[in-house]
């Protein structure tokens, strides 16, 4: 008994086709996403110079982010003026020793940088600084 039969059977062949198709998907989509990926920081502020290097060994406890479109950020959430001062009102009845750090981009009046450390003074924070970058360094 003989059960094989006359008829020849195809090779079996893996379709490819498919799988390029999948992995090509996979690409682009790891592709496209990680151009997504970028800066924590919400505003993008170019920082003046300094040939000083003393730096802030302690915590930042705030931080305040003046852009060159005049936008404020206070710990990455915008915010108005009126709006910044309720805040820092409520961190200076918290701990009013805070360290307020002031980023602001080199292409803001001067006058503006001054009002908004007016409006830290107002609410009570005595303890600022200004960050600057070294000579030479690369924006953080």
């Amino acid at each position: 008994m003989n059960f094989s039969s006359s008829r020849k059977r195809p090779p079996l062949a893996l379709e490819l086709t498919p799988l390029i198709d999948v992995v090509f998907l996979l690409l682009i989509f790891f592709m496209v996403s990680t151009t997504f990926v970028s800066d924590e920081g919400g505003l993008s502020v170019e920082l003046p110079r300094s040939e000083q290097r003393d730096l802030i060994q302690e915590a930042q406890d705030v931080a305040l982010v003046l852009g060159a479109n005049g936008a404020i950020e206070l710990d990455g959430q915008a915010m108005g003026l009126e709006a910044i001062g309720k805040a820092l009102r409520e961190r200076a009845e918290r701990d009013p020793s805070t360290l307020v750090v002031v980023r602001a981009d080199r292409s803001i009046e001067h006058g503006r940088v001054v009002e908004i450390m007016d409006r830290v003074r107002e609410v009570g924070l005595t303890r600022f600084a200004i960050a600057t970058e070294t000579a030479g360094a690369s924006p953080q």
